[in-house]
């Protein structure tokens, strides 16, 4: 059996926590041990609050930090995780993968294609494992769908998300005394979180990459608010619309908003192929497709079109993606990992680009110009 893995985690907010709680798991599975904690705040490290959030952890013999650079230069590593907000990024990611750390990165990686380009030579230029923390793509449900695609020709894919401005405050990064929202609603920020493209759409952006592949081009249109109606920073357009172009030839469609006095959210997403469409849904995976002699006699009824694929998830993806990560580690095997950080690359240019297509007016971005073209030098560049 491989000796525990060496774990920090920089970054204990919701999400950091959460991965916490996995590694904590898995330390007592004896696959990892976690030796160090860094967070910007004090109030996140000390052993109470920890110990509130991961039951049983032992923080008290744990190195914890407010200064994150130092366990990177301590020799301390074998792996370490970085979950800090996409836009306060001050060279972690470089420096853990120059000192020889392997890496889990959460999404975005950042909110500027050029940070992120560059974390991702540094990656290349190691040699370490990395990962990027797109957790979906071990959901049992999402799992089934990706084999029920495999042999199909996709079209297009359908997501809708309406969620009300005011929802998804963090719970642990004193927002209002770096700069941030004064109500810690941080999606409503767009120097937070890069806009409800960027923070929310990555996620189904990034499956329909899991089920069909690239992204090549990005076209979209957003409804801005306007300077009168922004109160609290939240500074988000009202609606968004973007379309995704992938290498097979199919179509994303992404209808986002982010409205006020709503309070409630609504969402609704769907992938079809040449003869039929799969409707993914909190309890389960249904398609609809007709099986039979074709054409039929007479319209088939309404239960010979429609199967069940799954039932609702059925995995802790927090801890999967954790379990994966470390094996991969372990066992120098970057293929265990089912987006590494080169390969979230795309998702994160994808969402990026309908940022840059709003802002040229609609106008249709290529990825790869994006990436390497001068003409998109600005919108590369970290502000």
């Amino acid at each position: 059996m491989s000796s525990p893995l060496r774990i920090g985690v920089i970054g204990l907010g919701q999400r950091g926590l959460q991965h916490l709680a996995a590694l904590w798991q898995l330390q007592q599975e004896g696959a990892a041990e976690i030796v160090a904690l860094g967070d910007a705040f004090p109030a996140n490290l000390t052993v109470a609050k920890l110990g509130t959030y991961v039951p049983g952890l032992p923080a008290e013999s744990i190195e914890r930090t407010t200064n994150t650079h130092s366990l990177i230069d301590a020799d301390l590593l074998d792996a370490l995780y970085i979950a800090i907000p996409p836009n306060v990024h001050k060279g972690e990611v470089v420096a853990a993968a120059q000192a020889g750390i392997h890496l889990f990165v959460e999404k975005p990686m950042s909110l500027y294609l050029d940070e992120a380009l560059e974390m991702e030579n540094a990656i290349r230029d190691a040699g370490i494992i990395s990962t990027v923390g797109f957790q979906q793509r071990y959901d049992s449900q999402h799992e089934a769908l990706a084999g029920f695609l495999a042999d199909k020709p996709v079209v297009m894919a359908c997501y809708t998300l309406h969620a009300p401005i005011e929802a998804h405050s963090v719970k642990h990064t004193f927002t209002e005394t770096v700069g941030g929202p004064k109500n810690r609603v941080w999606t409503a920020s767009r120097a937070w979180s890069g806009g409800t493209v960027v923070e929310a759409g990555i996620h189904p952006l990034d499956l329909w990459r899991y089920w069909f592949g690239d992204v090549v081009w990005v076209q979209a249109h957003y409804i801005q608010r306007p300077p009168a109606e922004i109160f609290d920073g939240a500074d988000n357009p009202y609606a968004y619309n973007a379309t995704f172009g992938f290498a097979n030839g199919a179509l994303g469609v992404m209808t986002l908003s982010r409205l006020r006095r709503v309070y409630a959210s609504y969402g609704e997403h769907q992938v079809l192929w040449n003869e039929g469409r799969v409707v993914l849904e909190r309890e389960s995976l249904t398609a609809f497709h007709y099986g039979g002699d074709y054409p039929p006699a007479q319209t088939p009824a309404p239960g010979e079109v429609r199967s069940l694929l799954h039932g609702k998830n059925t995995n802790d993806t927090t801890y999967e993606i954790a379990a994966a990560f470390v094996r991969a580690v372990q066992e120098k095997r970057q293929e265990l990992v089912r987006s590494s950080f080169s390969d979230a690359m795309n998702s994160l240019a994808a969402v990026i680009a309908a940022n840059v297509s709003d802002e040229l007016g609609g106008a249709r971005v290529e990825i790869d110009e994006l990436m390497n073209s001068e003409k998109y030098a600005a919108h590369r560049a970290k502000k």
